[in-house]
């Protein structure tokens, strides 16, 4: 079997989560980029000190750190940046010279794509890049500066828009110095594990490091196809289902189009300037929130009016936002880190949040972007030092029971898979049967609903790591979900090769596909619950399943349990032989429940046999 569910990370103390949680960092400050070692962001200055002992580098957010063994980085508030060089004129240099140093009998011209050296310095005619190969510099372009060591001509560092470089042969080999530094360029959340850096590309976390990944982040499409269908040049778009919500540069304006973009009208907020952030409620596309600046700003019906929410709130200016309109809860990420309110997102209240630091154990740093995870963790992401992780406070103070497909509340059904989140659970009963406990952290829990279990609400008793209680628990005769991972794409494989689809990889018409879900209900034979799917003639599902593409059937080939998996099932469909090109929603009927909505990306072309 291709495809496993599980849910694994650390929960801080749950005594500190709401004043001071315990934050993890993601991955490191680098980026994987191909080039001669890790990357980082922009630097903008690098020098010496006398003597050649101490390497000193300004990086974008204007601080200077030091490093006395090329290695390690240490933050530096005493030295003042030098002043830049004067820029080159001497028609000589190759291309338009950045930067023109000499150094005993060596010269260095800095242009702004590659480094080039000479020791024919009393004319300049012979010059060799340094940086180059096969047309690409090893070490990025956008250079900045070149610092050369007193202590040796030879000893170089460069500086550019991906870092830190150091050659002890003047330039014939290059090493990154960037690996402790914190710069990284990240600024916003595609994913839980993806992020958009300042130039729009994408990173990734692969083996605990940041890799460059494919593709163009959503928000970005929805604003190039904004502007290009409509004309509308957005600061920040979102969109939740047909709602589109896209925020303007001056005046406190958002446009909305309730119909996908084809018609659109103003929605203006009194006393707003640049719409700089946005959140659409991805269960109610009529409750949003918008900041300007340092103000925040919330409708609960689509835009037709906005009512001030700041509160007491004075962080600096607002840059990320994320929030669970259940618990009316707002994080958001400031110039002075994270902060969490609580505030109505289902009723205009007239009641400002009320707002404390979780910055916590964090870095001083500037937060542009914070995300709340299916899995109940939040995630944040700080100017140069990258991302960190912890149990989200809200979630920690009060476990949550929800469906472990896709982390919401829907009911749970005989044999189904549910998520307790905010919880170690060891022991859970209700009545005389016991959910077997297949996965539990100090975050949370995967329970298997027994098949026993009759509909209806029932009573989960809970022992756990801190302490016990008691939660209703809505079983129904079937409750089918869809499992997604957590930017939200289905869990597919293809069934015949048994491989997991990625979810950047389109379907091609006429394609058998198995859809991982839960909660299908009874089976044929009956199956003993905590007990793993035989791989051979796994048993069938009862009820009738049927599914949808767009709103248009799908034909089910067999819809089973998951073979060698504890609460899983497997629905195997045929893509039409002819589809729409593009994205598309699915959706798994089983005796009339509806399953979450998925999306799928099709690709017009030959039937797959």
């Amino acid at each position: 079997m291709a495809i496993t569910v599980m849910i694994a990370a650390a929960l801080p103390d749950r005594a500190q989560a709401q004043t001071a949680p315990q934050w993890s960092p993601v991955a490191g400050y680098t980026v994987n980029l191909g080039l001669a070692g890790p990357a980082t962001g922009p630097v903008q200055a690098v020098w010496y000190t006398a003597g050649g002992n101490r390497l000193l580098a300004q990086t974008q957010s204007g601080r200077v750190f030091e490093t006395t063994d090329f290695q390690h980085w240490q933050l530096n508030s005493s030295d003042a940046v030098p002043p830049a060089p004067a820029k080159p004129v001497t028609a000589a240099n190759p291309d338009s010279g950045v930067q023109v140093t000499t150094a005993g009998s060596r010269r260095y011209s800095v242009t702004r794509d590659n480094i080039y050296g000479t020791d024919d310095v009393s004319t300049d005619r012979i010059w060799v890049n340094l940086t180059g190969f096969n047309g690409v510099s090893i070490i990025g372009g956008g250079f900045s500066a070149l610092a050369v060591s007193p202590s040796s001509a030879l000893d170089i560092t460069a500086a550019n828009r991906f870092g830190v470089w150091r050659s002890l042969d003047a330039g014939l080999s290059w090493q990154s110095l960037n690996a402790d530094l914190p710069n990284l360029d990240a600024r916003s959340f595609v994913g839980q594990r993806t992020v958009v850096l300042a130039d729009s590309a994408l990173a990734s976390v692969t083996a605990g490091k940041w890799t460059a990944a494919e593709g163009v982040a959503p928000e970005t499409a929805l604003r190039a196809t904004l502007a290009t269908r409509a004309g509308i040049v957005a600061t920040v778009a979102e969109q939740s289902g047909s709602l589109i919500y896209a925020g303007m540069a001056a005046g406190g304006l958002v446009k909305i189009s309730a119909d996908g973009g084809n018609t659109w009208r103003d929605s203006a907020i009194a006393s707003a300037a640049s719409i700089d952030s946005l959140w659409v409620d991805p269960a109610n596309s009529q409750a949003a929130l918008a900041a300007s600046g340092a103000r925040l700003f919330r409708t609960t019906n689509g835009g037709v009016f906005w009512d001030p929410v700041t509160g007491t709130l004075a962080a600096g200016a607002i840059h990320g936002l994320t929030a669970d309109s259940a618990a009316g809860v707002v994080y958001a990420a400031t110039d002075t880190g994270i902060h969490s309110g609580r505030l109505s997102l289902n009723a205009a209240d007239g009641v400002p949040a009320r707002w404390v630091s979780v910055t916590g154990d964090l870095p001083i740093a500037t937060a542009w972007d914070v995300r709340l995870n299916m899995d109940g963790t939040l995630t944040v992401l700080l100017d140069g030092y990258g991302a960190f992780e912890t149990i989200a406070p809200h979630r920690a103070q009060s476990p949550r029971i929800v469906n472990a497909a896709d982390m919401t509340d829907r009911a749970a059904a005989p044999g189904s898979l549910i998520s307790v989140l905010g919880a170690s659970v060891r022991q859970a009963t209700s009545g005389r049967n016991a959910y077997p406990v297949l996965l539990a952290t100090e975050q949370s829990s995967q329970l298997q609903v027994p098949f026993e279990v009759s509909p209806g609400i029932q009573q989960l008793v809970v022992q756990g790591a801190g302490g016990n209680w008691t939660a209703p628990l809505n079983v129904k005769e079937v409750a089918p979900a869809i499992f997604v991972d957590s930017d939200g794409a289905p869990m597919l494989q293809d069934a015949n090769s048994q491989l997991v689809i990625d979810a950047g990889t389109p379907l091609r018409p006429g394609a058998r596909v198995q859809v991982l879900a839960t909660g299908l209900g009874k089976v044929t034979p009956e199956w003993p619950t905590n007990t793993p799917a035989p791989v051979d003639s796994p048993p069938s599902v009862v009820a009738p399943v049927a599914a949808f593409l767009d709103g248009s059937p799908v034909q089910v080939l067999s819809a089973t349990l998951a073979p060698t998996l504890i609460g899983n099932y497997l629905v195997e469909l045929q893509i039409p032989a002819f589809v729409n090109r593009g994205a598309s929603e699915l959706r798994i009927v089983v005796s009339g429940e509806e399953s979450n909505r998925v999306r799928l990306y099709l690709e017009p072309g030959i039937t797959s046999r």
